[in-house]
């Protein structure tokens, strides 16, 4: 099979990290002897990766923005055709009329395979957008949520959608009790220390400062949780807005704030929860990433989050926004370490089942072909 990946994208977040992800994964495949050709854009951060962690074969379209990429999808085409390509996985919605008219443009009329991570919050059904997705032969969506609202807004195609979970690795090593503490040590907590762990970019819709208001109540009670804040400060100076916040409420001793880690289940593994706080997550990655690690999770009950964690079974969920209503769910693990040992099992033990990184491109995989096999 001959895949082609295709990102325009500049930047390197989640969505672009998959499709280094899948490309890795289809190219060494234990099923099927594939090729993978990446189609990006030259000097991206997503190029640069590339770059830097393979030696896949690349070529390169610059990225214009509009929504009829005439000159662009030739040239797409011919890489297509030239390359014999069996079938297109793309991921970027901006990316879908270069795709859509590159097919119709090509000899070979490759399959289409859309892998939407993206949230949709329009009916997509004029003339121009029935154009696009009839081109498509299968879009895969990371969420039953998102399925549903796919289907909604673009019914004419629902048949061609459905859903495929994220996989996510195992940790590179599971820390044992004395490395957990040596690590602990380091970063200025203690053997004993409660702590919850809130890993993503610092902004304010990722929720820290949600997270610091529970802290202020937690320590109201009489309680000493202390926080690990990890991530990348997207907007210079959040991060000492986060500190202005929490020093305000009496809390800043108690948090530890560290910059982005390309090993995020390692410092999961020194918390003895892990925190998804955004407003709105299509899916939530650091949650089954933090369950394979064997650590219990608390997510806003929001998005895709609540199709990850089954309440009081294999985490916690709270209501989206409410500081309050985190509090309350954090103080319950703080109490009853036995619960939040449960948790963690239950946890890691659903995670390691529907989350599987290698069964998630096995299966991904398997819908390239069939949408391949359809088109014969």
């Amino acid at each position: 099979m001959n895949v082609l990946e295709l990102c325009l994208s500049a930047g390197l977040g989640g969505l672009e990290l998959y499709v280094f992800r899948s490309s890795e994964a289809l190219a060494n495949s234990q099923l099927n002897q594939n090729t993978v050709i990446a189609v990006l854009r030259q000097d991206s951060k997503l190029d640069n990766y590339f770059r830097e962690h393979s030696g896949f074969n690349i070529k390169y379209i610059k990225h214009f923005f509009s929504s009829l990429p005439l000159l662009n999808a030739r040239k797409l085409a011919t890489i297509i055709d030239n390359n014999n390509i069996d079938v297109i996985h793309m991921h970027w919605g901006k990316d879908l009329p270069l795709a859509a008219f590159a097919k119709a443009f090509s000899k070979r009329k490759p399959a289409l395979v859309y892998t939407r991570q993206m949230m949709i919050t329009r009916a997509k059904n004029d003339f121009y957008h029935n154009f696009l997705y009839r081109q498509l032969d299968l879009m895969l969506t990371i969420t039953k949520e998102l399925e549903g609202l796919c289907k909604k807004f673009i019914p004419l195609y629902a048949n061609k959608i459905t859903t495929l979970y994220y996989g996510v690795k195992q940790p590179k090593k599971m820390l044992d009790a004395t490395s957990i503490q040596q690590q602990r040590e380091n970063l200025g907590f203690s053997k004993n220390d409660f702590i919850a762990g809130l890993i993503g970019r610092l902004e304010e819709s990722k929720g820290q400062h949600l997270l610091i208001d529970a802290l202020h109540t937690e320590k109201q009670n009489n309680h000493d949780i202390k926080t690990l804040i990890v991530g990348h400060e997207m907007n210079p100076g959040y991060r000492d807005q986060l500190k202005n916040q929490a020093s305000k409420l009496g809390v800043l001793d108690n948090i530890i704030f560290q910059d982005f880690t390309s090993e995020p289940q390692q410092l999961m593994q020194l918390c003895d929860c892990v925190i998804l706080a955004s407003g709105q997550e299509t899916f939530g990655l650091v949650l089954p990433e933090a369950m394979r690690a064997g650590v219990a999770v608390i997510g806003s009950n929001s998005g895709g989050v609540p199709e990850i964690i089954e309440h009081e079974k294999t985490g916690l969920l709270f209501e989206t926004k409410n500081a309050d209503s985190l509090y309350q769910q954090l103080e319950r693990l703080y109490l009853n370490p036995d619960f939040k040992n449960k948790l963690a099992e239950q946890g890691k033990h659903s995670a390691d089942e529907r989350f599987d990184n290698s069964l998630h491109f096995q299966q991904l995989e398997q819908h390239l072909n069939a949408a391949i096999t359809i088109l014969i």
